[in-house]
């Protein structure tokens, strides 16, 4: 872990929870000496966390970055408002129209942090009954969303856009379609909470919903790329949510049941080694292994949001790992029923799905022009992180 990545995830803790990072060569909090604040602007931007850790910078840090931390800060404040009247549009709309519905994520997560405005914000994914779901989409056709997805048959999720926000209706959460985890979503309707955040009303599962929703979001994307803005978003839920009580009362068992116990438990005392959640009256990841959070952290920093510090070497990384998984022909099979537009059109195809997606991996890896080292270095992570994966038991 270099200096700069250090530092970040001690700023992020001051950002959440009131510290104050010092300059001062003998305060607790002081900044490393050498720190190279470009690198540091780079590694917030690649995790996704710049307004976060923005919010608590030093005075030492140069004026150069300074303008560089305050650009970036602008320009999410821009893209927040627009993201709250998004939200405030579809809540209206959706109200009007006595449909019951839930924020996953977003404005869901966004809601623990000490200022929910610096969470960067992506889509705004929501979920209805399943009985309104094609009522909730001709709905947003009549009214002026955009319908992105027109020729594809999702199960899970239609896409809309408007005003240059991405708006995604799910039928289902769960990506490969858990029915374990999918329960305590649709139970979550008989219990809707009504949250407000900066004069926005909206409606979100109830505390139990939301912790599976963001635990399996961040298991999920674990396996093509889990940065520290979703390790955040689990760490605020926690700090506000899951104390001892819990956990004990309710959360245990069901994380047991969706197996899915020692992945809750590493992730929590990861946040409490490396990002200050506080380890009073959240005793309950006590057992968890230090050498798997410092694995999972390892695998955070080298990632990034969504994979995104690997660049080509992710999408290599992330097809190895799921030959690994899923065995090579079934991995084949299943993208290329996902991939392949013509099969969608012609059922009588699926034979040859997976002849069809083999050579599109093969003109992909043509496109990326990796080397020799940077190949050997992808596979690395890929074989590192299915490893974890299995140690962590989400496999």
């Amino acid at each position: 872990m270099t200096s700069e990545q250090k530092f970040l995830l001690k700023l992020i803790s001051y950002s959440q929870f009131g510290f104050e990072p010092d300059c001062g060569k003998d305060a607790a909090n002081s900044v490393p000496e050498g720190i190279d604040f470009n690198r540091l602007f780079d590694e917030a931007v690649a995790q996704s966390v710049v307004c976060v850790a923005g919010s608590v910078l030093p005075d030492c840090v140069p004026d150069d970055v300074k303008m560089r931390w305050k650009d970036a800060d602008n320009h999410q404040l821009v893209s927040y408002i627009r993201y709250i009247n998004a939200q405030r549009g579809l809540t209206s709309l959706l109200r009007e129209n006595g449909i019951p519905f839930a924020v996953l994520k977003g404005l869901a997560a966004a809601i623990y942090y000490h200022d929910p405005s610096k969470r960067a914000m992506g889509d705004i994914d929501f979920i209805v009954p399943q009985d309104s779901f094609e009522f909730v989409k001709e709905l947003m056709i009549r009214v002026g969303y955009d319908l992105k997805n027109k020729d594809q048959n999702y199960k899970r999720v239609t896409v809309f856009s408007m005003n240059g926000v991405c708006f995604e209706l799910h039928h289902h959460f769960d990506h490969e379609d858990r029915e374990d985890i999918e329960k305590y979503v649709t139970e979550g309707f008989s219990k809707l909470r009504e949250a407000c955040v900066d004069m926005v009303d909206f409606s979100m599962l109830d505390r139990l919903g939301n912790g599976i929703v963001l635990l399996d979001h961040m298991r999920n994307h674990l396996k093509s790329g889990l940065g520290l803005r979703q390790a955040i978003d689990w760490m605020m839920y926690v700090d506000h949510e899951l104390d001892d009580s819990f956990w004990g009362a309710e959360f245990e068992a069901v994380v047991k049941e969706v197996r899915l116990e020692k992945f809750a438990k590493v992730a929590t005392k990861m946040c409490q080694k490396y990002m200050g959640l506080r380890t009073n009256e959240i005793t309950w990841c006590s057992d968890a292994e230090d050498n798997l959070c410092e694995d999972l952290m390892e695998n955070l920093l080298i990632s990034g949001n969504f994979g995104r510090r690997n660049g080509d070497g992710q999408k290599i990384e992330n097809v190895t790992a799921s030959f690994k998984r899923d065995g090579l022909f079934k991995r084949l099979q299943s993208a290329g029923e996902s991939n392949w537009r013509l099969y969608k059109e012609h059922r009588w195809l699926k034979p040859f799905c997976w002849i069809y997606q083999s050579c599109r991996y093969a003109r992909q890896g043509i496109r990326t022009k990796r080397n020799g080292d940077q190949l050997r270095d992808d596979l690395r992570r890929a074989k590192n992180r299915n490893k974890l994966l299995k140690e962590l038991e989400i496999l």
